[in-house]
């Protein structure tokens, strides 16, 4: 990484101040992140980025977009994963940094690719904390109404702002916590539905294939509905590559990436198919019900007593988790910026404790003031650009595959071979293979009417990222600079 590293911050800093990274990152001398995440954190924070509110509630969207033909859509999308996941394994055990994609497409493509993939990953963040905020104070305006929906959601906000800001490990930690409540509950959702789907349920009858087939078929709105649907999987999805950033602060980057790529294949498959797999066969796919919140439509099909607050429980734990993990992601990734200076520097500071501060706030502050504007001046705009950002998600997996691409050829030709457990299989035909199924998934995107808007702002929103990382490199690079 040479290439792309500087030396450390100039000058020296009295203890206690704030530590500010020159371009160096992981590997130079300047003051560096804390590397305290243990094994046991960063299973967690790649369960937790797999599974998030989106599969308990955005799901519902899913279903009624494409019908049964849902469980092709999120199967083709765990395969990318898989395959996107293990790209990042690959790159990030022998490249282990909190600016993760980014720094692999800076070292593949130039400082253009990675200031964009950057920059994109990082701008939706804000957005996607505000709009969990406004969820869970949804949840607890329901339980306790005296309580203003707005009021709930900063001091959520405030919360795992503050746990970011005490440490890592407090981020870990709460994470680790959180996210056993989701897996626990999945887990049994699987397990009782499966029963009720074998006709073991007392009080409910098998429903055999009825559901699966017989409302208009396995594929009612036809091919299209599967490919609209394949983006909401995909925004469901993301986050399952905030391990590798997270890589850059743990003790033992190599092992940890490992285990959480070994594992990635039946997360995906037992918590997203297997789950869907018990809604679609339970219950008619094109209920309201199934398309307002599938879990808990599921739930009291099977007369399960107090669904509904268990549900609320569990989807509460869910974006206090996402958020968490929300917050953590954007705030090393403008570290990161910053340390490579695409970002003021102040983004690079250290607080003393080993935590960007500045970073976290910043992310943080402007989060809070997407909440505030859109619980008192709401707007059909806002929905709209946190859908564009939501199609970004496949600019940063096609970044991701790129840069495989590039550096695997470079690794293999330089005789390093990838770490047992890591790495894409059948290189590089498969990493060419996940790369032309998001390339064309994207296309279709566009040529469908009911996304076509979306996908072009997104892809306007790439290119004009892309030239400003153009335009300072250029600048860089010129003798006058």
């Amino acid at each position: 990484m040479s290439d792309t590293k500087g030396t450390a911050g100039a000058g020296t800093v009295a203890a206690g101040q704030d530590r500010t990274v020159g371009q160096t990152g992981a590997a130079g001398g300047g003051p560096q992140l804390s590397r305290s995440l243990l094994s046991r954190h960063m299973t967690m924070i790649s369960i937790g980025g797999a599974v998030g509110a989106g599969l308990f509630v955005g799901s519902g969207v899913s279903i009624q977009q494409a019908g049964p033909g849902v469980l092709i859509a999120y199967g083709l999308t765990a395969a990318i994963v898989v395959v996107v996941m293990r790209m990042l394994a690959e790159m990030s055990v022998t490249r282990p940094d909190t600016g993760a994609f980014a720094v692999y497409g800076r070292l593949a493509f130039g400082r253009w690719a990675g200031f964009a993939s950057g920059w994109i990953y990082w701008v939706g963040w804000p957005l996607g904390m505000c709009i969990e905020s406004i969820a869970a104070g949804q949840i607890v305006h329901g339980w306790l109404p005296a309580l203003p929906v707005w009021l709930v959601a900063l001091v959520m906000l405030g919360t795992v702002t503050a746990v970011n800001l005490v440490s890592v490990r407090a981020y870990g930690e709460m994470e680790f916590w959180v996210v056993w409540v989701k897996v626990a509950v999945i887990a049994l959702f699987i397990a009782v539905g499966l029963v009720a789907v074998a006709g073991l349920l007392p009080g409910t009858s098998a429903p055999g294939t009825g559901n699966l087939l017989g409302q208009g078929g396995f594929l009612p709105m036809g091919l299209s509905g599967v490919v609209i649907a394949t983006s909401g999987a995909m925004f469901s999805f993301s986050g399952t590559e905030i391990v590798t950033i997270a890589a850059g602060e743990a003790e033992d980057a190599a092992a940890a990436i490992r285990k959480s790529t070994r594992t990635i294949m039946w997360r995906v498959t037992v918590f997203y198919l297997g789950s869907l797999s018990v809604v679609v066969l339970l219950l008619p796919w094109n209920s309201a019900a199934v398309g307002e919140s599938p879990f808990a439509a599921t739930l009291e099909y099977l007369g399960m007593p107090g669904a509904s607050t268990v549900l609320n429980i569990v989807l509460f734990a869910a974006m206090l988790s996402t958020m968490n993990s929300q917050v953590y992601a954007s705030s090393r990734m403008l570290f990161a910026l910053a340390r490579d200076r695409d970002a003021p520097s102040l983004f690079a500071r250290i607080s003393r404790r080993g935590a960007p501060h500045a970073a976290i706030l910043f992310t943080s502050a402007l989060a809070a003031l997407c909440l505030l504007l859109q619980v008192f001046h709401p707007t059909t705009a806002f929905s709209r650009l946190v859908d564009i950002t939501g199609d970004t998600v496949y600019v940063t997996w096609i970044g991701i595959a790129a840069a495989h691409l590039v550096l695997g050829r470079q690794d293999r030709a330089g005789g390093r071979r990838p770490v047992p457990g890591t790495g894409v299989w059948l290189f590089p035909g498969l990493t060419w293979a996940a790369l032309l199924a998001l390339l064309g998934l994207y296309t279709v995107m566009i040529v469908l009417e009911d996304s076509r808007v979306d996908a072009l702002l997104a892809l306007a929103l790439t290119v004009a990222v892309s030239l400003t990382g153009l335009w300072l490199q250029r600048r860089q690079s010129s003798p006058s600079a």
